[in-house]
């Protein structure tokens, strides 16, 4: 069964991940930036450390929806197959898929 995509692009969507992504980083900076509980920031540097070895010593660069890591090669391979599949039509729309559960 062939689907219609109806949705934006999905490099769209990825960009605009992307972007929330930086926003939220320039909001977590202007916020430490601000911080003045000297306990708080402690915290925060034990959690950098914490998550520094085990981040840079694998690689992890994200992960997935299971919480399972995924280095660089793993994420862009992930991404890779997903555009494929969306090219070869092995998608459902989100509508065929609230028609399809109505049958359930």
């Amino acid at each position: 069964m062939h689907h219609k995509f109806h949705e934006k692009p999905l490099s769209l969507h990825i960009n605009q991940i992307a972007m929330d992504i930086a926003v939220k980083k320039l909001e977590l900076l202007d916020w430490i930036m601000h911080l003045e509980d000297t306990a708080m920031f402690k915290k925060l540097l034990e959690m950098k450390e914490s998550t520094k070895e085990y981040t840079h010593d694998n690689n992890i660069v994200g992960y997935t929806v299971l919480g399972e890591p995924l280095n660089i090669e793993q994420y862009n391979a992930k991404i890779d197959k997903g555009i494929k599949d969306i090219e070869e039509g092995r998608y459902i729309s989100q509508d065929d898929l609230l028609n399809e559960i109505e049958n359930w």
